[in-house]
């Protein structure tokens, strides 16, 4: 958890109170922090934001858009439902989930810039009364307990080291009958061969990867029941290809104007490591979703 140093707070907080439940809204954010040597540092930057978005669409970072998230919440009856978002990103997650399903969404994120867009997004989208998007420290959840409905992710979970006390706090913040529905990036139950260790290299992100067993043995010791697995490699990994083409033809251009030549080749580098490790198996994208009794 790092330490934080606000300096010039500048913000208008008002109340929505919405089927008795309070959610803080950031009129515009005018949050600064600084953070010490041992807090967190963003990994996020301009050029891999850039870079994310021309590859998965606007106000996304991981793959599939609003169709991922179709398929994350699918059978699911949201409306007026209040959904935490645990790594909410660019907030393009959170506009789907209000506008699509009727969802009240609060979104959480560790990186400040993240959470900027992401305000600036959910009020274009004129959707404050119903997303409110937050700076959020690594560590226990800023809810109380058995406060929201459902705990969705989406392909962000990866970069968070203890599993298990993670799912203690899911499990703590949902109401009784509450649901957790998610897709993360997974591992295979093998050691990490050679092309996984350069795919992290070439990615430069904090990655504390598990199995998709080891997530629903870890749910079950949290207290979750009627939990489904679900392993999606083989779809992303078509996915990745045509991604990988489209950066050598179509987007290639795109990519040079808005990062330059050298960042370019940089990521089609990076995706032809990322298509490496997804045909040997060594990554497996999947979903998930589990119930608290109630």
């Amino acid at each position: 958890m790092h330490n934080v140093t606000r300096v010039g707070i500048r913000f208008h907080i008002f109340t929505l109170k919405l089927s008795h439940v309070k959610l803080w809204h950031w009129d515009f954010y005018r949050e600064y922090v600084e953070l010490n040597d041992a807090g967190h540092e963003d990994e996020y930057d301009d050029t891999l934001i850039a870079l994310l978005e021309l590859i998965w669409g606007e106000g996304f970072l991981s793959p599939g858009g609003p169709q991922a998230v179709r398929d994350i919440v699918k059978g699911l009856d949201l409306k007026d439902k209040l959904v935490l978002d645990i790594g909410c990103g660019l907030g393009g997650l959170d506009v789907i989930l209000a506008t699509d399903y009727g969802a009240r969404v609060i979104g959480l994120d560790v990186e400040q810039e993240l959470v900027k867009q992401a305000v600036e997004r959910v009020e274009r989208a004129g959707l404050i009364e119903r997303v409110s998007c937050r700076l959020s420290e690594p560590g226990p959840l800023p809810l109380d307990d058995e406060e929201v409905d459902v705990v969705f992710g989406k392909d962000s979970w990866i970069h968070i080291e203890d599993k298990n006390a993670f799912f203690s706090e899911a499990f703590r913040v949902l109401k009784p009958g509450g649901i957790l529905t998610a897709g993360d990036w997974m591992r295979s139950d093998k050691p990490y061969g050679n092309d996984m260790k350069y795919f992290f290299e070439m990615e430069g992100l904090t990655y504390h990867m598990d199995t998709l067993g080891n997530y629903g043995e870890i749910l079950r010791d949290c207290g979750f029941t009627e939990i489904t697995l679900e392993d999606i490699a083989d779809d992303y990994r078509n996915q990745a290809l045509q991604e990988y083409a489209a950066m050598q033809g179509p987007l290639k251009q795109q990519m040079i104007n808005a990062l330059g030549e050298e960042k370019q080749a940089f990521f089609v580098e990076n995706w032809r490591a990322l298509t490496v490790v997804l045909d040997a198996g060594e990554l497996r994208p999947a979903r998930f979703r589990a119930y608290k009794p109630g």
